[in-house]
């Protein structure tokens, strides 16, 4: 062989291990844990429950969407430090885990955190954490996208002029960490906006505190701020991201503030279309009807 033909031969070799190495770190919101035949949500969710905690996860809170769906949320020391280590960091605290019925399966769908981290702008792997899941409950199938680079995640938003990680709600203002939770947590109890607390947790070392909530129609929130709703109208492909709920408030110091929902939707879901049916179009109130709920819970 020439030495021209060598020298082609290698060249060609390294543009396929970078083409591997550029495609293995694309990464997706969600992780289909795995499916089984099934229709029992509730006991299922259990047998999940367990296993977690058995694997060092600690119960947050559970959110019934509907019958045929359940949101678990957990945390983990882990999970915690990340949060912990940057400025709004508290986002990465909570893994969601799903149980959904889709005909006559269960699907155990949880959140990618080596995504959201990206997202959320911290340098802490959280991949350990990811391989304990792997372990614990399984990693059939990463979805919710093509995949997106960790670089685009850093920086990502849906299109030009839409919003990005640092461009939240700001909610309300308060003299202090104590007032603003005092606050929010009263409203809560009282359901206002339709916004009811599903989880608390509170970031070690940092005056930050985590509220993860439900915001339902039959409560009193507008349609098309209620979960139902906005996750019925794009969640219709055959894995779906019911660990999109639940919606957070993060209460840093004294300000209240929650992820933008035109980032937050199509951070979950970057493959959606703009236009048409089930497109990020029909949703086009939302945001503000949204943004109108948590005020109200967040007393601002």
């Amino acid at each position: 062989m020439s030495m021209s033909n060598l020298t082609r031969g290698f060249l060609g070799l390294l543009l396929v291990l970078l083409s591997t190495a550029a495609q293995s770190e694309l990464l997706k919101p969600m992780m289909l844990a795995y499916t089984k035949p099934g229709a029992d949500v509730a006991a299922e969710a259990e047998a999940v429950r367990e296993r977690l905690t058995q694997a060092g996860f600690r119960v947050l809170g559970e959110y019934a969407v509907d019958d045929s769906a359940r949101v678990m949320v957990f945390t983990s020391d882990e999970l915690l430090d990340a949060a912990a280590s940057s400025d709004r960091g508290a986002y990465v605290a909570p893994l969601r885990v799903s149980v959904t019925r889709v005909g006559t399966n269960l699907q155990v769908s949880y959140n990618d955190l080596e995504y959201f981290r990206h997202a959320y702008q911290l340098d802490r792997s959280l991949a350990g954490v990811m391989s304990r899941l792997a372990n614990t409950l399984g990693a059939q199938e990463a979805f919710g996208a093509q995949g997106l680079t960790p670089a685009i995640l850093g920086r990502y938003r849906y299109a030009f002029g839409m919003e990005r990680f640092n461009d939240p709600y700001l909610l309300a203002t308060y003299p202090s960490h104590e007032r603003a939770l005092a606050a929010l947590e009263a409203n809560l109890s009282a359901g206002k906006g339709g916004v009811r607390e599903v989880y608390r947790v509170d970031i070690p070392g940092r005056d930050a505190t985590l509220i993860g909530v439900a915001i339902r129609e039959e409560e009193g929130a507008e349609r098309n701020a209620s979960d139902r709703f906005n996750l019925a109208t794009v969640d219709v492909g055959d894995r779906r991201h019911t660990a999109y709920l639940p919606y957070e408030i993060l209460v840093d110091g004294g300000r209240v503030e929650a992820l933008h929902m035109r980032f937050r939707m199509a951070l979950h879901f970057p493959d959606l279309s703009m236009m048409g049916e089930n497109s990020f179009m029909q949703l086009r109130r939302s945001p503000v009807a949204v943004e109108k709920a948590l005020t109200e819970a967040a007393g601002g």
